[in-house]
């Protein structure tokens, strides 16, 4: 009988079927017996390791090269968005492009390269010079280049981080090497597009667009005029380019977890608003940000907002109880304090009586940034102890202080305070109150637009007057004080001898001259182009406001009264820059003149625009906020055709 009839119940001499089972079974139980206890053993050992390791993760395993290193978290700052993500794109996107600039007098060159030749001539071309049916037939491209009145520039720019649609920003100039160009001075940059990468073979797409007057620095170092005879191969277009498309904003988990992207995304949705949603998690690693409207011009200091949000903000009683301890931690002197003021302020307005209780503290530190949580939460008594401290020129936090005004709800406590600080002693203070008055859109700035040229603000006071003119973003000169007029018998001859201003003075009266009455307007401008030759003269009254609107105005082309012989001399900013500086120097004008110097936020710009960089980069964490940074990557396309490999530089041709 076969083994498997024995299994079956037959008889044979193997044995009894019952004796067969028995020991077939104590055989199955022994082999189990063993499997059970290693499994047993095996079941100790992943218990072990996971009482070693932390609780286990349901995600699936991170590559190497995804795990990236958490930054440094102040204690009381932990269990914030900013503990587990961070900004990608917060660096500045470096443009560049080849640019043509026109209206030179004769400082030009027509010597560039021939890649760049060419590129000029084909932009020419695309813009219809040199075609009978767009009426242009009789102008030559060839003989543009060629003129000494152009010259061929480097164009270069940085994108600001987050930048929505139609932000501006400034580009710089720098004439090409080994030509002849002598001077850029009021020359006009003709309109070019801007591109992350601009190899002539292979150029990625336009990003952004430049065109404007151009303005060199008229100032030494040593703070005085530049000569007539000066070489000035560099200048910029002060806000000249516009962004074409906005920079997203992404927040980019450190370690990808689904569970975590899902929470950042609800809490800032129930912070902000979720109709439409502010914060949508694309995946395990990303959430996409919309950045909001009142933050369209600050889109930094929404994202730092929202860094600062706790994840565990909805818990009951979790905002009064973290409210006590970031308190205790601004007793420190190496906390962060701003990041701490802004986690408190996140806290939202049930924290306010918890504030109110801090408003006088002895600690300096823990009095204002309780007071500037409160304020900025809409709490009338913060405002009016922020007011305090800002006229406290003393405090350490004056102008922090001014600053926290300037966005608070009180717009009218805060005007009457800027108001006062106008008349301060410091310059710097002053300046901070006219940029918060253009904050909160007071209604003692009176605003003209010159000509597209420059914006003029006016701030009547009693005090000296103060001429402060910007060369960043926005072109603006600003009257702050008394209106200035000029002296009698003053007169101003530019460097080149282009323009004349002169105050001819009453002649003196005699018995028998008859009663009239003084002119109206007693100032002859008078001005010869020095392109053309002709000479314009018009009159125009004393005050220097009065002065300027004439010297740099003209008629609108597109105006329904529109006189195309009517005189006009439409300076540009740069000279009108030159004759407030000169006129206030030289005493003919009882004011102060200031300019807007380069701050180290942008001057650290200007000397990144000319690095390499890198084709792929990767998020690192920064140590200073907390917030990861992409300096070298683009948010415009996922690939850039032609990006040189890191430490590669571009050149206009192979």
């Amino acid at each position: 009988m076969t083994n498997n009839e024995v299994m079956l119940g037959g008889n044979g001499t193997v044995g009894s079927p019952d004796g067969v089972c028995k020991r077939m079974r104590s055989t199955e139980l022994r082999r189990c017996g063993k499997i059970l206890s290693a499994a047993a053993g095996l079941l100790c050992l992943s218990i072990l390791a996971g009482c070693s390791q932390g609780p286990s993760s349901s995600n699936p395993p991170i590559a190497a090269q995804d795990r990236v290193p958490l930054p440094s978290v102040y204690p009381a700052l932990r269990g914030t968005v900013g503990q587990y993500a961070g900004l990608g794109y917060t660096g500045p996107i470096v443009v560049r492009g080849w640019g043509l600039v026109a209206g030179l007098p004769n400082t030009g060159s027509g010597q560039m390269p021939p890649p760049i030749r060419k590129l000029m001539l084909n932009r020419l071309l695309r813009a219809g010079i040199g075609f009978y049916t767009r009426g242009t037939g009789d102008i030559d491209p060839n003989q543009i280049l060629n003129s000494k009145q152009v010259a061929a520039v480097a164009v270069e720019g940085a994108i600001p981080p987050l930048a929505t649609q139609g932000t501006s920003f400034d580009v710089y100039l720098k004439a090409l090497p080994n030509t002849g160009t002598t001077n850029l001075e009021n020359g006009l940059l003709w309109p070019v597009g801007l591109r992350v990468h601009i190899r002539l073979a292979d150029q990625s797409d336009v990003v952004a667009r430049a065109r404007g007057p151009v303005f060199c620095n008229p100032f030494t170092s040593k703070g005085t005029l530049k000569p007539a005879n000066a070489i000035v191969r560099n200048g910029r277009v002060i806000g000249g380019a516009m962004v074409l498309h906005s920079v997203p904003a992404v927040l980019e988990l450190y370690t990808p977890s689904y569970r975590i992207t899902d929470l950042i995304q609800r809490v800032i949705n129930q912070h902000y608003g979720n109709y439409p949603a502010v914060a949508t998690a694309e995946n395990d690693q990303v959430v996409k940000v919309r950045i909001l409207h009142r933050y369209r011009h600050y889109p930094m200091r929404f994202i730092r907002r929202i860094m600062e949000l706790y994840l565990a903000g909805n818990v009951p009683g979790f905002n009064a109880h973290q409210a006590q301890v970031i308190i205790r931690s601004l007793r420190d002197p190496a906390a962060p304090h701003a990041a701490l003021g802004v986690a408190l302020e996140q806290l939202g307005e049930p924290i306010i009586p918890i504030l109110n209780k801090h408003y006088n503290s002895s600690n300096p530190a823990v009095a204002y940034y309780c007071l500037q949580a409160g304020a900025r939460l809409g709490d009338s008594d913060a405002i009016t102890d922020i007011s305090k401290i800002a006229l406290d020129t003393t405090s350490p936090f004056e102008r922090k202080a001014i600053y926290t005004l300037s966005h608070c709800h009180d717009r009218f406590l805060a005007g009457v305070t800027f108001r006062k600080l106008l008349r301060s002693a410091s310059r710097k203070v002053q300046i901070m109150a006219y940029k918060a008055l253009l904050t909160i859109h007071s209604s003692i700035v009176y605003s003209q637009e010159i000509s597209q040229k420059f914006i003029m603000d006016i701030v009547p006071g009693h005090q000296r007057c103060t001429i402060y003119v910007t060369t960043h973003r926005i072109p603006r000169i600003a009257f702050l004080g008394r209106i200035p007029s000029l002296a009698p018998g003053a007169l101003y001859i530019s460097p080149r001898d282009a323009l004349t201003v002169n105050y001819l003075p009453a002649k003196t009266k005699t018995a028998n001259d008859k009663k009239t009455a003084p002119p109206k307007e007693p100032v002859t401008l008078y001005y010869r182009s020095p392109l053309t030759g002709q000479t314009v003269s018009m009159k125009c009254g004393a005050a220097l406001p009065s002065i300027l609107a004439t010297l740099a105005g003209a008629p609108n082309p597109f105006a329904k009264h529109f006189n195309p012989h009517q005189p006009f001399i439409g300076a540009s900013y740069q000279r009108v820059v030159e004759m407030l500086y000169t006129l206030c120097h030289s005493g003919q004008v009882d004011a102060d003149f200031h300019m807007e110097t380069i701050s180290g936020k942008n001057r650290l710009l200007m000397a990144t625009l000319n690095r390499p960089r890198p084709s792929r980069s990767t998020m690192t964490p920064s140590a200073k906020k907390g917030l990861a940074t992409q300096p070298s990557s683009t948010p415009f396309s996922t690939r850039l055709p032609g990006e040189l490999p890191a430490g590669a530089q571009n050149s206009p041709s192979h």
